[in-house]
Formats: C-alpha cells, sequence, structure tokens
C-alpha cells in the first residue's frame, strides 16, 4: 500500500491546528480539498483517523501516520537542502522536555542549534515518551529507558532532587523531625497527580506509603514560589534550591535521564542528540 504525502500533509495540518478550516488555510487550499484528502486516506487505510470534533484529534490508527508524516516532512527538507533547491529557511522541530530539565541544563541546546524553530512540550519526565508514540514530537527527555517503537535510546546521566522546605516550615510541621507521623500531618507539594517525587521519597524514608495533605502547583515558578512561602515540602533539582531552604531529610533521590528520538537516517535528528547529549554532559552518572 503506497500512501499519498498530500494526504499525510492534510491530516498532519488537521490534527495541529484543529480543524479542517484551519489546516486548509494553511495548505493553502479549500476546506472541502482537505476533507476530500483525509476522506481518500481513510478509505485507502480502511480506518477513521481523525475524530471530528472542537479541536479535531487523531485516533489511536492515526497516531503512526501523523509520526509519518512528520518524518517524511522533515526528511524532504533535508533533501531539497542538500540539492541546493528551495528549502524551508527554518526548520521546525517538535520535543518533550521535562520543566526541571528545561530550566538547567537544556537551556544549552536552545543556544546549540541555530537555524531551528522550537516547538517544546515541557511534559512530566514520566510521562514524556507519549508524545513520542502519539506522534507528537520527534524526540524526548525521559525516564523510560525500553525504546518506543521506531526510536533510540541515549542515556544522558541523572538528576539529583532533594527533599527542602523553609525554616518557618520545619519549625511548625516538623519539630521534632521527619517522621512518619509528621509526614501524614505536614503539607507536601507536587507537580499535579502523576508527579511521583514525593511519594518515592517517603516510600525510600519510611519503607512505605504515608498518606498526607498535598497541593498540586503545575508550574516551575509556582512550585517555587510556594516552597519560599512556606506552603509545604518538596523535592527540588540540587541546583536549584535557594540558600534559605533547609533539607527536610537526609536521603535523596537520583533521576535517570534518557533521550529518545527517531530512528531517521537524518541530519537534523543526529545534531539534536549530539547536542542534547553534550548539553547534558554535566549531570550525575548514573548508578
Amino acid at each position: 500500500m503506497r500512501i499519498d504525502g498530500q494526504q499525510l500533509a492534510a491530516l498532519a495540518a488537521v490534527v495541529e491546528s484543529g480543524s479542517f478550516d484551519a489546516a486548509a488555510a494553511r495548505l493553502h487550499v479549500t476546506p472541502s480539498a482537505v476533507s476530500q484528502r483525509i476522506k481518500a486516506l481513510e478509505q485507502r487505510v480502511g480506518q477513521v483517523l481523525v475524530v471530528r470534533e472542537k479541536p479535531c484529534v487523531a485516533t489511536p490508527a492515526g497516531v503512526p501516520l501523523l509520526r509519518l508524516a512528520a518524518q517524511t516532512a522533515l526528511l524532504e527538507s533535508e533533501a531539497l537542502a542538500e540539492m541546493g533547491g528551495e528549502a524551508a529557511p527554518w526548520t521546525r522541530i517538535a520535543l518533550a522536555v521535562n520543566a526541571d530539565s528545561m530550566a538547567t541544563w537544556f537551556t544549552t541546546v536552545l543556544a546549540r542549534l541555530p537555524g531551528v524553530l522550537f516547538d517544546i512540550h515541557i511534559e512530566d519526565q514520566d510521562h514524556s515518551a507519549q508524545l513520542l508514540r502519539e506522534g507528537v514530537v520527534m524526540g524526548a527527555v525521559t525516564t523510560e529507558r525500553r525504546s518506543v517503537p521506531g526510536c533510540r535510546v541515549h542515556p544522558l546521566g541523572a538528576m539529583r532532587y532533594v527533599p527542602v522546605a523553609t525554616v518557618d516550615y520545619v519549625e511548625r510541621y516538623l519539630p521534632h523531625g521527619f517522621t512518619a507521623a509528621a509526614a501524614a500531618q505536614a503539607p507536601s507539594l507536587a507537580w499535579n497527580r502523576a508527579d511521583a517525587l514525593q511519594d518515592s521519597l517517603v516510600r525510600k524514608v519510611f519503607r512505605k506509603d504515608v498518606g498526607r495533605p498535598v497541593h498540586f502547583i503545575p508550574t516551575a515558578e509556582g512550585f517555587g514560589a510556594a516552597v519560599r512561602a512556606g506552603l509545604g515540602w518538596g523535592m527540588y533539582p540540587e541546583e536549584l534550591v535557594e540558600p534559605s531552604w533547609v533539607p527536610i531529610a537526609p536521603q535523596h533521590l537520583d533521576v535517570p535521564l534518557y533521550w529518545q528520538c527517531w530512528k531517521l537516517d537524518s541530519e537534523m535528528v543526529s545534531t539534536v542528540t549530539d547536542t542534547i547529549r553534550s548539553a547534558a554532559a554535566g549531570l550525575r552518572a548514573r548508578r
């Protein structure tokens, strides 16, 4: 079975733009033409590829075709550039990065890739690989060491997280130390309900789960502000710990990170991979 390039481009435009009208404007065709291309592609593969709602989203059957569309567009751009043709002046790359990496070592990546338009998705390191599976990004910084189908895995190193709070917080909630009884009463922080770092630290300290009140603060700036305000204790990258904060326990967590990216013979994919691995050289060695 052969897949038509224009039909693939229409599928990608609809999902990325969120509607048939927006996709038509992006492709400089009519909405009817976009609809016809999507229908023709669905007939060819024998499955529905787009959920027609606001915004339009890909079905599970459409996900691998979205990834194919993105890879095809990248390889086409590189081939045209190599031939001296009319390649796009900028190459857009979509990456998934966790917020703590973005706030620390990953910032150097941005300065080392000229001629690139970044489309960065901030996602928890335990879930960023899902964006690779969905075809949304070409690469992801993740804790997942098993390769996503069609991708390569490169170990990067580990980020160390320490449990911190303000002195006033410790005096108020943990006057006798970080005991299981105190942990059950003392408010803690979490990025969101998928953030398991605080839970992991509690299990490491007490060898069991301890239920406790939790504030959910889903931004890096807000998380730091919450610690600063004495709202709760939280796991923080050691590089970002402020001088006025204190550890609430001697234990820490080393979180191993991996770079997963498309398994393509692409100069851009190779360049991005080399740049990210170089930027991550300062991370702790994995144990």
